[in-house]
């Protein structure tokens, strides 16, 4: 055998066993903040500083009075408390609290999951906006909650911290219900185009279009379901005594509407997580038409989506929270018992997709925006509380041209080692020919 053939061989080989290894070099993961509460969405002023929004950690609920039953997380309570905020990062990583003992709501007692602030944004005048989610019955917010704020868009004055409500998506859904579904609130992320705020609610399963003049509601839509096949799900081993029917599955499942962000053309692209048992591949990405907010699917596939967000190219970029159903990762309550790695998936415009980064450093991760200096940032840990292992804010910096390494889908790597065992068998092919050849010539 000629060492060129032998070369060849081992070089395929190799690169075949560690190109998957190496997906970290097509791009950078660096942490910029960290010792977050329920870190969720984000923005930037024209100075540079980010505003970001912590949901919090929730509280004892003044001794229990304060809390609902979680209408997803096995009916695990829900207890209020001051501990929501918002925190002004700058460019060197200065964290610098804007408004503080804000209202928050997460599973007791370990503070997971958290509803509370849950978006922050500059409109094109820079005036700012801050978003409350509620994650429970809208109906027990005020007497049972005793936290009104919940559940409402309001226009916040930085420099007194006053707020001023232009929406309450918490009252709106207890009284009209848009989705038609069971009665849940939970403002989660939004967007702004013009004097136009539009919001997606994971709870109603809706998006809301608000005029931030005053105006209020201008227009609401719920998210198609989409039916699941009972007989092809996985479940969790469930608490004795509960049901999958006490968890209320229907198998035309509800969209959980999570990630918004305007599309080069001036439409709306969302993201869904995909309600319980949060099955893998199945969630989808839409384009929302802002005028009249008509809906329709564009891409599907993915696993419970937390993020969409274009770059300069147009191409688009969808975040994935944990790359398998949640319950195999983190129980209810926050016990971690499996892998909670979250994935950023680049869609081309010819509709090719691309694994940009999984794992590594990220994990359970919400909330994708590009910053001014043309990266992604990414709130990491987005339903574990400040700690060991609390939340984050990251940067991934995206590598171009020469500094590039491409990840290769899996398909990608299978195909490599492929080649190359093709390549041994044909060496070995050649190596039994010469044997054979020696032989005829004696």
């Amino acid at each position: 055998m000629k060492f060129k053939s032998f070369a060849l061989t081992f070089l395929s080989l190799c690169v075949a066993t560690t190109y998957g290894t190496k997906a970290a070099q097509a791009a950078e993961l660096k942490v910029v903040a960290d010792q977050l509460n329920n870190p969720r969405n984000f923005d930037w002023d024209k100075q540079g500083n980010i505003y970001l929004t912590e949901s919090g950690a929730g509280g004892d609920g003044n001794g229990g009075v304060n809390c609902i039953p979680s209408p997803s997380a096995g009916y695990i309570p829900l207890c209020s408390g001051k501990t929501g905020s918002v925190v002004k990062i700058a460019p060197d990583g200065t964290k610098t609290t804007v408004l503080s003992n804000l209202p928050s709501l997460a599973l007791s007692p370990s503070g997971e999951q958290a509803a509370g602030p849950a978006d922050f944004k500059f409109d094109s005048k820079g005036n700012a906006y801050v978003l409350y989610g509620l994650a429970g019955d809208p109906n027990l917010r005020d007497q049972v909650l005793g936290e009104p704020a919940l559940g409402q868009l309001y226009k916040l004055d930085l420099k007194t911290g006053s707020l001023t409500s232009l929406a309450d998506f918490a009252a709106y859904e207890a009284k009209y219900n848009p989705d038609g579904s069971d009665v849940i609130n939970n403002p989660y992320s939004m967007t702004i185009k013009g004097d136009t705020a539009y919001v997606i609610d994971g709870g109603g399963n809706s998006i809301y279009s608000v005029d931030l003049n005053g105006g209020g509601i201008k227009n609401v839509t719920g998210f198609p379901t989409k039916y699941l096949d009972p007989s092809t799900l996985q479940y969790p081993t469930l608490p004795e005594g509960l049901t999958e029917e006490a968890l209320q599955f229907n198998p035309n499942a509800q969209a959980v509407p999570t990630a918004i962000a305007v599309a080069p053309d001036g439409s709306l692209t969302v993201g869904e997580y995909t309600a319980f048992p949060y099955p893998e591949g199945k969630a989808r990405i839409y384009s929302v038409n802002p005028d009249d907010l008509s809906i329709k699917t564009i891409a599907d596939g993915f696993t419970q989506l937390t993020g969409v967000a274009y770059d300069s190219e147009g191409d688009l970029y969808a975040l994935q929270h944990i790359n398998q159903s949640e319950w195999k990762a983190i129980e209810q309550g926050g016990n971690i018992i499996g892998d909670l790695s979250s994935s950023v998936i680049k869609i081309g415009k010819d509709g090719s997709r691309e694994t940009i980064w999984s794992g590594n450093g990220l994990e359970a991760a919400a909330g994708l925006f590009f910053g001014p200096d043309g990266d992604l940032y990414i709130s990491n840990r987005d339903r574990l509380v400040a700690g060991e292992r609390g939340g984050q804010l990251v940067k991934l910096a995206l590598k171009s041209g020469a500094d590039a390494t491409k990840v290769p889908e899996p398909g990608s790597v299978i195909a490599l080692l492929a080649t190359a065992a093709l390549g041994a068998k044909a060496m070995k092919r050649k190596r039994q020919q010469e044997l054979l050849d020696k032989v005829e010539t004696i």
